[in-house]
C-alpha cells in the first residue's frame, strides 16, 4: 500500500456546533489553518472547499502557500450543502434554476481542482434528501440527481468526481445513503472519471462493515478516495480515527495492504475541544500501528480458517502490546 496522508482544514478551525455557533476555538485565517498542517508530521496534504473558501481569496494565494508548506491540495470540495438557497437540495432542487447553479458550482470546483493539480473533487450532497414520509417526489429526485451528475462527469473526463454517501444530517434521510446507492449511481453512469470516497464514520453510521465497503468498491474501480475518522454508530461525530472502533480500523488497513491500495487517506476529523495538531497526530499515528500490527498478523490471515483466526490475531495483538 503506498498512501499519503490529507485532512480537512474544518479540524483547524473555530469548530462550532448548535450549541455554540461561535466555536470552541479561535478563528483562524485560511493561511493559518494551512500553516497548522504543516507542523503535523507526514500530513502532506490538505483538502479546500468550493466556493466557501474561495470568496475573497484568488487560487493564485491559495497555491502559494500550498507551496510555501510544501503540501499538496488532495481534494476540492464543491460546497453545494452550506447556504439557505439549498435547504430543498443541489442536485435534486425541485427548482430547476437552483439545480443549474449546483452544476455550474460542481464544473468551478473542477476547474480550481485542476489548477491545484489535484483534478479531483469530493461531492456530498448534504442537503439533498428528505425529513418526513410523503415529502419527496423520488422518481423526480432520481432522474434530477442522475441529470445532473451525468452532465457534471462529461464536463471534465480528466478530474474525478468522488460520490461521499451518508445516511443522514442534516437532512434525517439522504438520497445517498449508503455504499450501495454510491455504487449503483457509478455502474449507472459508467464513467471512468466517478467513483466514491469512503467515509468510514459513515460507513459505520450505515451499519457497514468499511473493509467489505472497500472491497466492493476496489473489485469495481471505484476506491477513489478514504476519509478516516470514527464515532460510535449512532453520529457522524468524526473522531480520532481507531478511537471506538480498533478492530475495525485494523482490519481495513490489513484489507488496504492487501489491496496494494494507491491513494490518499485523508483525516476528516472534528477535534471541538482537542488540540487538532495533537489529534491529526494521534491519528496518523494510530494508522501507521495498524500498518504494523497488520504486518505482523499477515501470516495469521494467509494459513488459518476463517473460524480461529480472529483469537488467534487477538492473541498476538496483545502480546504485541504486552
Amino acid at each position: 500500500m503506498e498512501v499519503k496522508y490529507s485532512t480537512g482544514l474544518g479540524a483547524f478551525g473555530s469548530r462550532g456546533d448548535r450549541f455554540c455557533l461561535v466555536g470552541y476555538a479561535e478563528t483562524r485565517s485560511l493561511r493559518e489553518r494551512i500553516e497548522m498542517v504543516a507542523k503535523v508530521e507526514k500530513l502532506s496534504g490538505v483538502e479546500l472547499h468550493y466556493p466557501m473558501m474561495f470568496k475573497e481569496i484568488k487560487v493564485k494565494e491559495v497555491k502559494s502557500w500550498l507551496e510555501e508548506f510544501e503540501l499538496e491540495c488532495s481534494l476540492v470540495s464543491a460546497t453545494v450543502w452550506n447556504e439557505a438557497k439549498w435547504r430543498y437540495g443541489s442536485l435534486t432542487n425541485p427548482d430547476p434554476e437552483i439545480r443549474k447553479e449546483a452544476i455550474k458550482t460542481i464544473k468551478q470546483a473542477m476547474d480550481i481542482s485542476q489548477e491545484l493539480g489535484a483534478n479531483r473533487i469530493n461531492l456530498w450532497l448534504g442537503q439533498d434528501g428528505f425529513d418526513y414520509p410523503l415529502q419527496a417526489n423520488y422518481k423526480d429526485i432520481w432522474e434530477w440527481l442522475m441529470e445532473g451528475l451525468d452532465e457534471c462527469v462529461r464536463y471534465n473526463p480528466n478530474v474525478q468526481i468522488c460520490l461521499e454517501y451518508k445516511l443522514k444530517e442534516p437532512r434525517t434521510h439522504l438520497i445517498i445513503s449508503d455504499i450501495g446507492k454510491a455504487l449503483w449511481i457509478t455502474q449507472k453512469l459508467n464513467r471512468d472519471n466517478i467513483g466514491v470516497n469512503l467515509d468510514i464514520g459513515h460507513a459505520f453510521l450505515s451499519y457497514e462493515n468499511p473493509s467489505e465497503s472497500a472491497v466492493l468498491l476496489h473489485n469495481e474501480g471505484k476506491l477513489f478516495y478514504i476519509h478516516l475518522n470514527d464515532n460510535y454508530g449512532d453520529w457522524d461525530w468524526d473522531m480520532i480515527p481507531g478511537a471506538i472502533h480498533f478492530w475495525e480500523l485494523l482490519e481495513l488497513i490489513y484489507w488496504l495492504e492487501r489491496l496494494n491500495y494507491k491513494g490518499w487517506l485523508a483525516l476528516d476529523i472534528f477535534p471541538a475541544r482537542e488540540d487538532p495538531i495533537e489529534a491529526c497526530r494521534i491519528s496518523i499515528e494510530n494508522v501507521e500501528k495498524m500498518r504494523e500490527i497488520a504486518y505482523l498478523t499477515k501470516d495469521i490471515t494467509n494459513k488459518s480458517s476463517y473460524l480461529d483466526r480472529f483469537g488467534k490475531i487477538i492473541g498476538k495483538v496483545e502480546r504485541r502490546a504486552l
